[in-house]
């Protein structure tokens, strides 16, 4: 408890002294319960702990709280907003200090699949008539058979929206976006590259790395040898930290 209390302060201490300028100002009426700031923090350490943002709110905030108090539509619109200006300066931050240090940046890309619904439900006559096929995607692997002691080629199928991460070595996330899962990962990046002025940045100052799917994008570098396979493997492991999040942020 000590512990979860020590980190949401230090959290709330970063997000406050990033966003000073940000934090809007209640001129009449009485004071929300819960600030933006706060539950900005409270979504980042979600992240981190993989816990309720409405259990963190009742155990660090007041045991009284309400879900209409964190989750209100404006309110999480605006929470979304301060978290992405977050994201960006501390990015900023990060990058300057490297190149300062001296020290080599290398980003990865990917993408994952989140479902939007549960494949039985979405094949109702109801989801199926307002979304048509463009939640659909097939996702095609091989998978280690030992029953045929070789590798068997296995279709997924899934229903909900493509997430593209653009992260470091260390797990820092520098971009992220969102396509319908009918989207193949070389579009999206196509996409992002052309609409995105940060994104553009990204890939054309530093090395951006990618997986076999990505040949044929001139400023994505493809892991060929071991080093930069073992560095790749660190975004599949931000790919399943967001899967838990998006399951148990409420």
């Amino acid at each position: 408890m000590k512990c979860l209390n020590s980190l949401y302060q230090q959290v709330l201490l970063s997000i406050s002294v990033v966003l000073s300028d940000c934090e809007k100002q209640v001129k009449v009426g009485r004071p929300p319960k819960v600030s933006d700031l706060q539950i900005a923090c409270l979504y980042v350490l979600s992240y981190i702990t993989n816990t309720p943002v409405f259990n963190l709110a009742k155990i660090l905030i007041d045991p009284s709280i309400q879900s209409y108090h964190l989750f209100r539509k404006y309110r999480t619109a605006r929470v979304y907003k301060l978290l992405e200006l977050y994201r960006r300066k501390m990015n900023l931050i990060i990058l300057i200090l490297s190149i300062l240090l001296g020290k080599e940046i290398k980003l990865i890309v990917d993408g994952t699949i989140l479902r939007v619904a549960n494949i039985y439900r979405a094949q109702t006559r109801k989801i199926k008539r307002v979304a048509g096929k463009k939640f659909w995607a097939k996702r095609k692997r091989n998978i280690y058979s030992w029953d045929y002691q070789s590798n068997v080629r296995f279709e997924e199928v899934h229903y909900g929206l493509l997430v593209m991460v653009v992260c470091d070595r260390n797990g820092i996330v520098y971009d992220m976006w969102v396509h319908l899962a009918s989207y193949h990962e070389v579009k999206s990046v196509r996409i992002r590259y052309q609409r995105s002025l940060w994104f553009r940045a990204l890939a054309d100052s530093f090395c951006l790395m990618g997986d076999r799917g990505y040949k044929g994008l001139e400023y994505v570098h493809v892991c060929e040898d071991k080093p930069d396979k073992s560095v790749r493997q660190v975004i599949e492991a931000v790919n399943s930290q967001i899967k838990v999040f998006n399951r148990v942020s409420r």
